[in-house]
C-alpha cells in the first residue's frame, strides 16, 4: 500500500477541558448500537441530529474519538482519530481497551490525564511528530507567546526552523515534517494494526489527505493547542531560557511509568524493509539462506514491540504478507535444526528461507 489517509484530528474544542472525551466516552457504552458517528452522538450523548445531513459542528470533537476505517477493495486505509472508538464487523463501534482503561481511571481520579496523554503519543501522527523532534533535541521559541497563540510558535530542530503551527496555509509546514518523518509520526501501534489488516506497506508510502493529495491544515493551531497543554498541565515543557521551551523527558518517562509505549524517542530513520535486507546480509550463510524465525524476532522486536499474538503469528503474518504485496519472494526453502525454531506457517522445510526482494 502506498498511500495512508490522515483525516484533521480534532480534540477537545476547549484547549483545557481535558474532561471532555473522558466524560463523553464514559455516557458511550463498550459496545454501541451505532454505526456512526452522529448516531453515537444521538443515541448516547443527547445531541440533535434528526434532521438530515445535520452536520456535527458544536460537537466535532467526537470524530477524534474514532480510529480508522478500512477497505479491502480498492485498498485503503484512513486514520481518523485517536482510537478511542471502532468498529466490528457488523459496522457498529465499541470502545476500544485503552478507553475502558480511561473511563475507569476518570471515574476513580486515578492518573486519567497521563492516559490520555498517552493516547495521543501512540495515535496521532500530528502530535507524534513535534513530540519526536522534541525528544531528539528540538526546542519551541514562543517569542514570549502563550498557548493562545499557539500559531506564532516556531519549532527548532537540528538548525532548521518549522512552523508547524502556522495559521498561514503557504508556510505551515507541519505537512514537510509528516513526509519526512513518516515512519515517526505514524509509530509502532498503527503498523500492528496495519499489518492485522493485511496492509504491507511500500517503502516510499506517504500520508495524503482524505479528500486531497496532503493532508489537510486547516485550524491546525487550534487543533494542536489542546495535546500541548495537556502536556503543560502534566509538566511535560520545560521553560529554560525566556521563549524557550523543551520537552521534558524525565518526566514523561516517569508519568508513563516502567514498560509503557512511550518509545518514540526511540524511533529510528531506517526502515523495516531497509533494515530486513540488512539483518538477511549480515545472517544469512553462504548460500543466502537465513534461519527466518530468529531474524523476523529481531525486526518484531525492532518495529512491533506493540504485538502480542506471539512470534509464530507474527512470522506468518509478515512473511505471507510481504509476499502478496510483492516486497519480497521465497526463492527457496530448506529444513535446519531445532534451534532454528519452528519454521514459517509451522513447517520445517521452512525453518530456512531464500528471500529476494523485488524493490
Amino acid at each position: 500500500m502506498k498511500y495512508i489517509k490522515l483525516s484533521i484530528e480534532r480534540f477537545w474544542i476547549e484547549p483545557g477541558n481535558f474532561e471532555l472525551w473522558c466524560e463523553m466516552l464514559s455516557r458511550i457504552p463498550r459496545r454501541t448500537e451505532a454505526c456512526s458517528i452522529k448516531e453515537i452522538a444521538k443515541l448516547y450523548l443527547g445531541k440533535d441530529v434528526a434532521e438530515k445531513d445535520k452536520k456535527l459542528d458544536r460537537s466535532k470533537e467526537l470524530f477524534g474519538l474514532h480510529g480508522y476505517e478500512y477497505t479491502e477493495s480498492p485498498q485503503t486505509f484512513e486514520i481518523k482519530g485517536v482510537y478511542f472508538l471502532t468498529r466490528m464487523d457488523d459496522g457498529c463501534f465499541v470502545r476500544t481497551k485503552e478507553a475502558n482503561e480511561l473511563v475507569a481511571a476518570y471515574e476513580e481520579n486515578n492518573n486519567w490525564e497521563v492516559l490520555l496523554a498517552r493516547q495521543l503519543l501512540r495515535y496521532s501522527p500530528r502530535t507524534r511528530v513535534i513530540v519526536y523532534l522534541l525528544c531528539n533535541g528540538g526546542y519551541f521559541e514562543t517569542g514570549g507567546q502563550s498557548f493562545e497563540q499557539l500559531s506564532k510558535w516556531k519549532l527548532i530542530f537540528e538548525e532548521s526552523v518549522y512552523y508547524p503551527f502556522s495559521s498561514n496555509p503557504a508556510i505551515n509546514d507541519m505537512n514537510v515534517l509528516l513526509h519526512t518523518y513518516k515512519d515517526e509520526a505514524l509509530g509502532e501501534d498503527w503498523r500492528k494494526i496495519l499489518l492485522q489488516c493485511a496492509c504491507a506497506l511500500e517503502e516510499d508510502w506517504a500520508f495524503v489527505g482524505s479528500t486531497g493529495s496532503e493532508p489537510a491544515k486547516t485550524n491546525l493551531s487550534s487543533f494542536m493547542r489542546a495535546p500541548m497543554q495537556l502536556f503543560q498541565y502534566l509538566d511535560w515543557f520545560l521553560e529554560t531560557n525566556v521563549g524557550i521551551l523543551v520537552f521534558n523527558k524525565e518526566k514523561a518517562f516517569e508519568d508513563m511509568g516502567p514498560g509503557s509505549l512511550f518509545t518514540i524517542a526511540d524511533a529510528q530513520s531506517i526502515s523495516e524493509i531497509e533494515w530486513l535486507k540488512q539483518k538477511i546480509q549480515e545472517e544469512c550463510d553462504g548460500r543466502g539462506f537465513i534461519a527466518v524465525e530468529p531474524v523476523l524476532q529481531g525486526l518484531m522486536e525492532r518495529f512491533y514491540p506493540a504485538w502480542e499474538q506471539g512470534l509464530a503469528r507474527f512470522v506468518d503474518y509478515y512473511i505471507t504478507h510481504g509476499v502478496r504485496e510483492d516486497l519480497f519472494y521465497i526463492a527457496e526453502y530448506e529444513s535446519g535444526q531445532p534451534r532454528h525454531g519452528r519454521g514459517y506457517l509451522g513447517k520445517r522445510e521452512y525453518q530456512l528461507l531464500k528471500l529476494e526482494f523485488n524493490r
